[in-house]
């Protein structure tokens, strides 16, 4: 499969658009040039990847009775549903620190955001499968508009978890603490680096068979019980491990502990997890890149 290169000197009736020549060269073969079309490509995706954004983002509540409020319906049914196993002593959640209502109403809500976060890159450029093929645009608008759209979805859930916390305040079960809430939107910033590593690199595949998302929405009912958001991180034992090695836990912990102004235990896993990720969407970035030219053709097929 041929690789996109740019070439200036080939004459074009519009200045302004760039030209691309397809080469049957790798596309690696010319570092320079292929970073340098990233970030160009990167400057110019702003504007379209906000249109997709706003897209999938109507798409996704048209025709709804309850609209924008599905976008909330999970992190209240995973609470409420907790809440009454808790209640009625199905399971053991283990001491929190905290009231358990307040810690499973965060949790929930930024493992919402996780979700998204993984599934963001691989939905966005599925749907956008037959513009892939015929139009030649910025494929990182795709990624960008996968972005918006978690970040989107995650504005309308701040809707719902500050009144929730002004709540638990005036019941004495929550105390703003303004000298680490102040650091939340870097766990935010970072549970979403790390969710979108993932999807980003599961999108090559996940475009061209669609067990990848089937498997996901498994994986994901799974892996959140490896993961302190309804249960803590046990003292001792294999799961205790399992947790603590899960790449998902120092971030979501840490999180919640600046929103609720507690010491957060794996502060210095969550540095570690966020340089790791910031290294593997690099390497993301660049599996897409490559592998694009070749999954479009076989789309195109």
């Amino acid at each position: 499969m041929t690789s996109p290169t740019s070439n200036s000197d080939f004459p074009s009736s519009n200045s302004d658009l760039p030209i691309r020549v397809y080469s049957p060269e790798p596309a690696l073969k010319h570092p320079k040039q292929f970073f340098g079309d990233m970030f160009r490509d990167i400057g110019a995706s702003g504007e379209l990847a906000m249109a997709l954004a706003r897209r999938d983002f109507a798409a996704k509540y048209r025709q709804s009775l309850l609209g924008y409020i599905w976008a909330v319906l999970p992190v209240l049914g995973t609470t409420f549903i907790f809440l009454f196993l808790r209640a009625g002593g199905t399971f053991e959640t283990g001491d929190s620190g905290m009231p358990y209502p307040v810690y499973v109403f965060v949790g929930t809500t930024l493992w919402q955001l996780f979700i998204d976060s993984v599934n963001g890159p691989i939905r966005m450029v599925t749907s956008s499968r037959a513009m892939l093929v015929k139009i030649n645009f910025p494929r990182e608008a795709l990624i960008i508009g996968g972005m918006m759209m978690t970040g989107m979805n995650f504005l309308i859930r701040l809707c719902l978890l500050i009144p929730g916390l002004i709540f638990f305040a005036s019941r004495d079960m929550y105390t703003f603490q303004w000298n680490s809430l102040w650091m939340f939107p870097l766990g935010v910033f970072c549970l979403i680096l790390v969710g979108y590593t993932i999807g980003l690199l599961l999108t090559p595949i996940g475009m061209l068979y669609k067990d990848i998302l089937m498997a996901l929405s498994m994986i994901m009912g799974f892996w959140m019980f490896l993961t302190p958001v309804v249960v803590t991180i046990p003292a001792e034992g294999m799961v205790r491990t399992v947790m603590t090695w899960n790449p998902v836990s120092p971030v979501l912990d840490t999180t919640r502990a600046w929103l609720l102004g507690i010491e957060p235990l794996l502060f210095g896993n969550f540095i570690t997890i966020m340089a790791v990720s910031m290294f593997f969407l690099i390497i993301g970035w660049i599996v897409y890149r490559v592998s694009l030219p070749h999954v479009i053709a076989r789309l195109g097929m």
